[in-house]
């Protein structure tokens, strides 16, 4: 590294040093922080005079060998080009000393009679030599040697008058020196000289930083550079070194931030340990309180006197280490910390969270200490870390909320108390960690039997256990929520936990939990409980179909709701109640909202769940490369021990998803997936089952299908949830039927479904009706999937209206009518192209020439469909579904005529010649047609 703002300094010492070769004795002490370069600089000078020809002599102070009698000075003879006459002569004086040692509490200004004699012999030998050339002692950290030797020195400083002779030392600058006799004596010699060394500055940083980038560069990172080594050159030069990333090709380049890794460290610990051991204390104490670290505190937590701790204080301030009195970086304070014993560490932050807690500090300050230490006294720090881990939680600080509590926990000796505890832990760990809140279910099912907690906190304990699969215990657990209320009297209707109000919640999210599902469960709830209003929006959306009851009850919970532990359930509800409505789209920024709300307030668990139904929104959407995505994210963010029985729905979006992208191979991979035998006691598993039996069904496994597809059947009988809306499992089974050539079985399930609470919705219809169609003579088949098509465009399921086009255009061609099938083929194939499901297109098509010229649609030069008036586009997508002139006409209630010219226009801004092109002109928003324009809907229960 270059040597940086020394550059005047070391004039300094060029000068004296010219004098000292004129005949002018000079003594030159050199004073900087730690670590201020104080070596580098005397390096530097004695090897440019030893070049210059004097005779230079070094020596080396060590806090080690301070109580060695004359280290230094036998350093200085043995550490040069010293003759070697005068070598043995220097040996055999200082040989005297050795065996004959004075008192080491002498002060080192005052000699002994033995001593006298050793410094009389080597200064007339340095001064003898000195006469012939210039001679140089070099001294680097004075204020490690031994009493001995600083007397030998100032003995011969006194006696520095005239020739050739320059000693220079260095000592660190302190507010007290170790030596304090001998440094005010040495100052007040006529020829001694100071030189301090200051910290670097920032464009000291900047040209240091130049020699290693271009100047632009450097004066970018100076700054932080600066702010990081605080000028100390050690510590920049850790940096530095930390800092040099390797490129392609083998050449080095500075990082653009600062990086505190190995160099950094040791350069902290380089600085550390040159300090004495009150001072390393001192910063131990500083390290330990952080922010909070002033003198009085840090005094009375490492048992040092105040002053003293204002003079440490100001010595590792003068070395760069502080800023503002604090210890100025985190990868310092870590560094400092981990210098400290375990067991003297766990004292200090138990000591150090009884004085903050004595001083006023807010309790969260308190609490880190505490749980730093890892033990607590009493409860009164069960009240501080409690209170700790409510303020934490407010501020989305879920981890260090956690350690709390679980100190909390460890600590508390009331049983209430501790339950309590312990179910607020239970939450917190589930928003990071399901599987490790999983450890605290029976501790609590114990204490809620014990009634140390209150009844209504059932719910909350039975909904963790039916996740982990511990439906048994679930239930049970539910039983303490009885009519009788317990000690309160009978539960009020108006109770949120009445069991009346529950029994829907709680069958629809864990089937099995009461027998039936009741009507009454769709009343809205009660007025402000979103839990019940989103139950009610997503019971009536199941039951009753999409309707703007269910959809205003879930959009009022939507737009009420800030997520918490008890509100994720119902924000989910409420956005399951808008997919099942057809309303994926509107679900959809919803549900980004929520993501993000998760993922800033670091709930990685709620975040998963989202994602989750973000996949699930794409696939009804038929976005299925999106919903594909979604669900990655969402089963990568959490392991599948932490999902729980919840694992089976993001895995069936998945398969879903990838098998009908034609991925088969990778859709068997997630087969291979183990997942919990209780998941398939819950709504998760239904879904598994469809998606796998869908999967199944794609790759000719027709008897795995059916199995699947029946389980469901039956489960859903079973638990009373029979509702198509849901999982439409009768016509799965159709699907399979048809495959089967089962033909009348085939319809007759379908015609079952039709007729069924829920099933007349639009997706769910359109699906309904298109397997129907499958079911019916040929000639009926238009009429079915014509209204499928129109139900399925206005759910917005583009990979439904992809299998229903691909029908309609098979059936056409059947019907001899290749025009329409070809027409209708295409449409297929560009929507299919929009979604991703182009392979499932083909295998439908498999049989039909329509692939040419569906890829064509941006070749042509004509305007959009946008440019269509609302009349136009009414005609021309009628016409794009295959429809004759006159069932346009018919259908809009105008003349042929009209048509034809309306047409004519629709041929002219689009630029195609023919009605088989208009598919490929047109997007799926202009197929969505006013109510009164749809297709003639086909009667349930109609007979062939």
């Amino acid at each position: 590294m270059a040597f940086v703002e020394r550059c005047t300094e070391m004039a300094r010492l060029r000068e004296l040093f010219a004098q000292t070769e004129q005949g002018k004795a000079q003594t030159v002490v050199i004073s900087g922080a730690v670590a201020s370069g104080k070596t580098e600089l005397l390096h530097t000078f004695a090897e440019e005079t030893a070049r210059s020809g004097a005779l230079v002599l070094t020596a080396t102070g060590a806090r080690a060998e301070s109580g060695l009698a004359l280290g230094v000075i036998c350093q200085l003879v043995h550490n040069g080009d010293l003759p070697p006459d005068l070598v043995q002569q220097a040996d055999s004086l200082l040989n005297q000393s050795i065996q004959h040692p004075e008192d080491p509490e002498r002060e080192p200004v005052t000699l002994q009679q033995t001593s006298a004699k050793v410094a009389r012999g080597l200064s007339t030998m340095l001064l003898e030599l000195a006469a012939e050339r210039s001679v140089v002692l070099v001294i680097d950290d004075i204020q490690y040697a031994d009493g001995p030797s600083l007397q030998f020195l100032l003995y011969l400083m006194r006696r520095l008058t005239n020739g050739r002779l320059m000693v220079v030392l260095s000592e660190c600058a302190v507010a007290h020196p170790s030596h304090p006799t001998f440094h005010a004596e040495l100052l007040r010699q006529r020829n001694c000289h100071r030189v301090r060394l200051h910290l670097l500055s920032p464009q000291g940083v900047r040209e240091l930083l130049a020699e290693l980038t271009d100047e632009d560069t450097a004066g970018r990172l100076a700054p932080v550079y600066h702010q990081v080594s605080g000028g100390n050159p050690l510590l920049l030069r850790g940096l530095v070194e930390d800092g040099m990333v390797r490129l392609a090709g083998g050449t080095e380049a500075l990082s653009t931030r600062p990086i505190t890794e190995e160099s950094f460290q040791q350069a902290v610990l380089a600085c550390l340990y040159r300090w004495d051991s009150t001072t390393i204390r001192v910063a131990h104490g500083l390290a330990v309180l952080g922010r909070w670290a002033t003198p009085p505190l840090v005094a009375a937590l490492v048992d040092v006197k105040a002053a003293r701790v204002e003079q440490s204080v100001a010595d590792l301030a003068r070395s760069g280490f502080l800023t503002d009195g604090r210890l100025r970086h985190p990868a310092v304070t870590a560094t400092v910390l981990g210098t400290i014993g375990l067991e003297e560490r766990t004292r200090m932050h138990g000591r150090a969270a009884e004085l903050l807690h004595d001083n006023g500090v807010r309790e969260t300050d308190v609490a880190e200490h505490l749980v730093a230490a890892g033990r607590i006294r009493g409860q009164d720090d069960v009240s501080v870390l409690r209170n700790a881990a409510v303020q934490s939680l407010a501020e989305d600080h879920v981890d260090f909320a956690v350690e709390c509590l679980t100190l909390a926990c460890a600590g508390c000796t009331d049983e209430r108390q501790r339950a309590a505890l312990t179910l607020t832990l239970t939450r917190l760990e589930w928003r990071t960690r399901p599987s490790a809140a999983a450890r605290h279910l029976t501790p609590l099912t114990e204490a809620l039997r014990a009634g140390h907690l209150e009844s209504e906190d059932a719910v909350t304990i039975a909904d963790y256990l039916f996740w982990h699969g511990r439906a048994d215990e679930a239930r049970a657990v539910l039983g303490v929520l009885g009519t009788d209320g317990g000690a309160s009297g009978p539960r009020s209707v108006t109770d949120p936990y009445h069991p009346g109000h529950l029994q829907p919640w709680m069958h629809l999210s864990r089937p099995g939990t009461p027998k039936a599902l009741p009507r009454d469960g769709r009343n809205g709830g009660i007025p402000g409980h979103v839990g019940l209003t989103a139950s009610a929006a997503l019971t009536s959306a199941l039951i009753d179909g999409p309707g703007e009851k269910a959809i205003g009850w879930a959009e009022q919970v939507l737009a009420d709701c800030t997520l918490s532990d008890c509100t994720v359930a119902a924000v989910q509800s409420a956005l399951y109640a808008l997919i099942h409505c057809d309303r994926a789209a509107k679900a959809a920024p919803w549900c980004h909202v929520f993501i993000a709300e998760a993922r800033a307030r670091q709930a990685t668990t709620w975040e998963a769940l989202f994602k989750g139904v973000r996949a699930e929104i794409a696939l009804r959407q038929g976005d299925l490369p999106t919903a594909a995505r979604w669900a990655e994210e969402a089963l990568s963010l959490i392991s599948p021990r932490c999902w729980g029985v919840a694992v089976g729905e993001p895995l069936a979006v998945l398969l879903l998803a990838r098998t009908a992208m034609g991925r088969h191979e990778e859709a068997a991979q997630l087969l291979r997936h183990v997942v919990p035998d209780a998941m398939f006691e819950t709504r998760f598993g239904l879904k598994y089952l469809h998606a796998r039996g869908h999967h199944h069904l794609a790759v000719g496994r027709l008897q795995a299908a059916l199995a699947d597809f029946r389980r469901c059947g039956e489960l859903m009988r079973e638990w009373s949830l029979d509702l198509p809306a849901l999982v439409p499992w009768r016509s799965d089974v159709a699907r399979v039927q048809l495959a089967l050539n089962q033909r009348e079985a085939a319809r007759e399930l379908v015609t079952e479904e039709l007729a069924l609470p829920g099933a007349t919705g639009a997706r769910s219809r359109g699906v309904a009706l298109r397997v129907l169609a499958a079911a019916r003579d040929l000639k009926q088949r238009p009429l079915l999937l014509r209204e499928a098509v129109d139900l399925l465009q206005a759910a917005g399921d583009r990979v439904e209206l992809v299998r229903a086009l691909a029908e309609l255009s098979r059936a056409h061609h059947g019907l001899g009518e290749f025009n329409r099938a070809r027409m209708m083929g295409r449409r297929a194939m560009q929507v299919a192209k929009d979604c991703g499901a182009e392979e499932l297109c083909r295998q439908l098509l498999a049989d039909q020439d329509v692939a040419d010229g569906a890829d064509g649609g941006e070749a042509h030069g004509g305007e959009s469909a946008e440019a269509l008036s609302d009349a136009e586009r009414r005609v021309a997508a009628l016409a794009a579904m295959g429809h004759t002139n006159r069932e346009i006409g018919s259908r809009l209630y105008i003349t042929v005529s009209t048509v034809e010219q309306h047409l004519t226009r629709v041929y002219r801004k689009l630029d195609v010649t023919r009605r088989t092109d208009l598919p490929l002109r047109l997007k799926d928003g202009d197929y969505s047609l006013p109510q009164q324009v749809a297709a003639e809907r086909w009667p349930v229960g109609a007979e062939a």
